[in-house]
Formats: structure tokens, C-alpha cells, sequence
């Protein structure tokens, strides 16, 4: 038995804290989440992991994007009624945010693929804490979800390639030790300059031996998609455009097609009940920020004004 079997302890996992500005800072509320589990419930689309896209497949040659893996989907698995969506988490922070989004995905019957360091990389201190609940996420694995590997072994190994690839290997080795590790896909952030050119965790190459057994679906080589949505790169933007695509319901959710297989990239760490809205000034000027900023009961949002009628004149939330 484990707390998958038990779904009111499930929902306890995810419920608001009763401290929300205790809690790290994020940048959405946890409740609009909920929601786009509700929306993709509603509208019956099809929530695949990669286990189920590389089901009988033999294509492991990511440097073509996976070629051969699309066209035998397109011609032999793709219904062209329904609509299908891969949902990944990148744990770069956090990890019990990610725990708690896992619970609620189960209580709506969705699996996802949660990407994991062995270790955190910071630039502030050595031997960042990272405390990944093992046993949680070996239950999840049981029940269907994916657990791959966060490739970081560049800013790991302080940016030389040479150690980077032996770092690489012996995370896989390690991880393996603890989940089926399948899937690998590097993390972004800080790269270096190595001889003139600058490079990040994606310019590690896949260790040879690892070629035939681990599949980079993600970051410089990947799965392919008809539409991706992401939560990345929200504080660094100030394209008023690319700022509305985070309406992730409305801008992503409602807009995807029959026949098409999308990809939605989640990182747990930004979802929460501690809103930090001052973190991107043109996403707080937004109406409909505003209002998920309102809506959801248990969340704390800073500097975010109640509107003059109070809180009965707000909409319901999304999918509500």
C-alpha cells in the first residue's frame, strides 16, 4: 500500500497550507493547475508519457529528432479524432512541489514525466539541498508516471566537458539504481565560454554506451510535436505577446486540434499558494493574471488589489 491508494491523502498533499507565505514563492497558483487537469478531462484529450510514445519502438536516433518514431505514429497510432498531449515536469527546485502536483494528477487519472537531478547545481553555495522524496516518486513510478533524468553534469563538473561526460554517466548509473531511467533531458540555465564558444548542459554529449538505452526527448534533440506550451523563461520576457501564451488555458489548451500530439513543459517549482507577482512587471499588468491571482482560496498574491465589487463579482474559475 502506498499513498496512491489513498486518495484522500492525496488531496491532502496538495491542499493550501496554513501559512501560504511560508511557503518558496511561485509564480502561478497551484488551483489554476487543477483546473487545466479539469479542462483536459473535459475535453477528452488523450495525456500520453513517453513510455507511450516509444512503445515498440527501436528509434533511438535522437539526433534526427526521432524521424522514424513520428512517421509510424502518424501512419499506424494516430486516431485523428483525438487530441494528444505529453505533460513534463523539470524539478530544477523545490521537489515537493512536484510531489504534490503528481497527487493531484493522479486524482484525475493523468500521468506525466517528471525529470530529476541527482544532484542541484547553484551558483550561491556548494552542495545545494535537494531533497527528493525517493520513495514517493518510486510509488509514482508503479503507477504509470515516468521518472527521467535532469541533465546537469556541465555546471556539476564546473564547466569541463571531459568530466561532464563522465558525470553524466555515473548520475544514470546512480539514478538507475533507484528508477528505470529511459529518458534523459538537460536542464538550461548557466552555461560557460570553452575556447571561444559558449555552452550549456545540452552541448554534453549522450555518453556512447547510453545510445541505445536512453532516449533525449527534450533540449537541443527531441520527441516531435504539432504545438509545445512552457512555463519557462516567464521573468525574463517582456513581449506582451509571449507574456498572454501563459494564459495556458485559453492560449493553449482550448486552441489544440484533433489528430495533433502537443507538448506542455511544467515546472513545478513556479506553481504554488505563495504568488510573487511583482516577479515580471508587464505578466502582473495583465487582466487575467489578475484574476487568477484572485480567485484561488488558500493563495497569498502580493500587491494584487481586490477589485471594487470584492471578491463576488470575480468570474468562476477556469473549467469550473
Amino acid at each position: 500500500m502506498s499513498i496512491f491508494d489513498h486518495p484522500e491523502q492525496l488531496r491532502a498533499f496538495y491542499a493550501p497550507p496554513d501559512d501560504p507565505a511560508s511557503e518558496p514563492g511561485a509564480n502561478f497558483p497551484l488551483g489554476f493547475y487543477e483546473d487545466f487537469l479539469r479542462a483536459i478531462k473535459q475535453r477528452g484529450i488523450t495525456v500520453l508519457t513517453f513510455d507511450d510514445i516509444f512503445e515498440g519502438s527501436d528509434d533511438w536516433d535522437y539526433q534526427s529528432n526521432y524521424v522514424a518514431e513520428f512517421k509510424h505514429w502518424q501512419k499506424h497510432r494516430r486516431d485523428p479524432a483525438q487530441t494528444y498531449l505529453v505533460i513534463q515536469h523539470d524539478v530544477d527546485n523545490h521537489p515537493h512541489f512536484t510531489s504534490r502536483m503528481v497527487a493531484m494528477e493522479h486524482i484525475y487519472g493523468i500521468r506525466s514525466n517528471i525529470f530529476i537531478f541527482r544532484n542541484r547545481y547553484s551558483r550561491k553555495q556548494a552542495n545545494p539541498e535537494y531533497p527528493v522524496d525517493h520513495d514517493f516518486f518510486q510509488a509514482a513510478a508503479q503507477q504509470g508516471f515516468v521518472i527521467g533524468y535532469h541533465q546537469n553534469a556541465f555546471q556539476l563538473t564546473d564547466f569541463k566537458m571531459d568530466e561532464a561526460v563522465q558525470r553524466y554517466r555515473s548520475d544514470v548509473a546512480e539514478l538507475r539504481e533507484l528508477y528505470d531511467i529511459r529518458y534523459v533531458v538537460p536542464h538550461g540555465g548557466v552555461g560557460a565560454e570553452v575556447n571561444g564558444k559558449m555552452l550549456h548542459n545540452y552541448s554534453v554529449p549522450m555518453p556512447e554506451e547510453l545510445r541505445t538505452n536512453l532516449r533525449w526527448v527534450f533540449n537541443g534533440h527531441g520527441v516531435r510535436f504539432t504545438r509545445r506550451w512552457s512555463d519557462g523563461g516567464m521573468r525574463r520576457t517582456r513581449d506582451r505577446k509571449k507574456i498572454r501564451e501563459y494564459n495556458l488555458i485559453e492560449k493553449f489548451v482550448d486552441q489544440l486540434k484533433p489528430g495533433t500530439r502537443n507538448f506542455c513543459l511544467i515546472h513545478p517549482q513556479r506553481w504554488g499558494f505563495n504568488i510573487e507577482v511583482d516577479a515580471n512587471p508587464v505578466l502582473v499588468d495583465e487582466q487575467w493574471y489578475q484574476q487568477l491571482c484572485r480567485q484561488y482560496p488558500g493563495t497569498v498574491c502580493s500587491n494584487i488589489q481586490e477589485p471594487t465589487g470584492g471578491p463576488s463579482d470575480m468570474a468562476p474559475a477556469p473549467g469550473e
